[in-house]
């Protein structure tokens, strides 16, 4: 399934944060779709490093975690790799990382009424 599709009717109105990318929004979806039948699956917030147009440029991403394995559905990929290569390529501090399990995501959602980021603090 494609999750950016999916994701599609939220674009309207995202807040900045949001705008370059759909990353905040679909791994948000993809928690809420797969969360109940799967609960150790992990929401988090993070920073990476670009690569070929954007190398070297950080910026703010978002991503699902199901134990070793990272799942990254950002602009209708579906991307899976081992978190140890998915940290490498993206060059991420996972002590500058936040993580949401579904029932924190969901307050986070209600309260902020926006996909995130909510504690990371980025330029882009």
């Amino acid at each position: 399934m494609n999750w950016y599709k999916k994701s599609e009717k939220y674009h309207k109105g995202i807040p900045k944060s949001c705008q370059a990318g759909d990353c905040y929004c679909a791994a948000g979806h993809y928690l809420m779709d797969h969360g109940i039948s799967k609960p150790n699956l992990v929401l988090v917030h993070g920073i990476v490093r670009g690569q070929g147009k954007i190398s070297g440029i950080s910026y703010g991403h978002a991503w699902i975690e199901d134990g070793d394995m990272v799942i990254d559905n950002s602009q209708g990929r579906h991307i899976e790799l081992p978190k140890m290569v998915y940290y490498a390529l993206g060059n991420i501090e996972p002590e500058k990382t936040f993580r949401y399990t579904l029932e924190e995501m969901r307050k986070k959602v209600l309260d902020t009424k926006h996909w995130g980021p909510w504690e990371l603090k980025t330029k882009y």
